[in-house]
């Protein structure tokens, strides 16, 4: 299962994303997009940290263009992010048609998720999802809890979930940390969230520099893992440069933790991997 470990998750395709050249029509500079791919596969093997991408396509013909190539190059898992139901019903086929369905889950499943779209997530295989509660109605932690059990959990009841507690700006990290504890401790369902959207917002405004800007996304991630994120959304896939190393110091202090309570470790955990690297 793609959340059985501590998932790393770098968004593709995004308005703004400088390697698409044709929003449209899904248009690539491959060369561009292949650099990134291979830095994030190099950063896999020297830390031991799991990744998946998430594709964010405008259209239909944008989304098959990009599983045709990301299927090509990278092994890692997909999650299918259009921006509109129309694109991810095209995805879904798509992943179906390239026989890549069962790596691929759908981001995201919410209260407005239509009949329709769970049909075709169905009808094609797909079986992960991210369900997402970032709603104006549910912004406290047990209000969150209440929209997956009232709405949430029957429209992905026949998912492998996680659930994305939403982060809006830097006060909802808070709320993000007390949701995520919850529904890990009330459904014992992975829950993450995108602090990257908290973290990139004073630079979008223009108040910090790029590399503040990197450092509060770090600062963030960390802790999000230290209280048991199961997954983090990072923003941009090249932030991957900066975001997998820091990720993988604070997986590998959390792991020593657990091997002196007794728990046994994979030789591929981060600690094993990379944090004993560095002394």
């Amino acid at each position: 299962m793609c959340f059985d470990n501590f998932l790393l998750i770098g968004s593709l395709f995004y308005k703004g994303d400088r390697k698409v050249k044709d929003h449209k029509r899904g248009i690539v500079d491959t060369k561009a997009l292949l650099r990134e791919i291979r830095k994030v596969k190099r950063l896999k093997e020297r830390t031991g940290i799991s990744h998946a991408v998430d594709i964010i396509a405008e259209t239909p013909d944008a989304m098959e263009n990009y599983l045709d190539i990301i299927s090509e190059i990278t092994e890692d898992f997909i999650f299918i992010g259009g921006l509109n139901e129309e694109t991810r019903i095209a995805g879904y086929r798509k992943a179906k048609e390239l026989g890549i369905n069962q790596r691929c889950g759908v981001n995201s499943i919410s209260p407005f998720t239509t009949d329709n779209e769970l049909e075709a997530i169905k009808e094609n295989g797909i079986k992960y999802a991210i369900a997402q509660t970032l709603d104006p109605n549910a912004i406290y932690p047990d209000e969150k809890l209440c929209l997956l059990r009232n709405t949430i959990l029957e429209k992905c009841k026949n998912l492998k979930i996680a659930v994305d507690v939403g982060v809006i700006d830097f006060t909802s990290i808070w709320l993000a940390m007390e949701a995520i504890k919850l529904i890990k401790k009330e459904l014992a369902i992975p829950a993450g969230c995108a602090p990257s959207n908290a973290a990139y917002q004073p630079l979008i405004n223009k108040k910090v520099s790029k590399m503040t800007a990197r450092a509060i996304n770090v600062a963030l991630t960390s802790i999000l893992q230290i209280i048991n994120a199961d997954f983090i959304i990072y923003g941009p896939l090249k932030a991957a440069e900066y975001i997998f190393e820091a990720a993988a110091v604070v997986e590998g202090i959390k792991g020593y933790g657990e091997k002196l309570q007794g728990k046994a470790l994979d030789k591929n955990h981060p600690l094993y991997k990379y944090l004993m690297n560095l002394t």
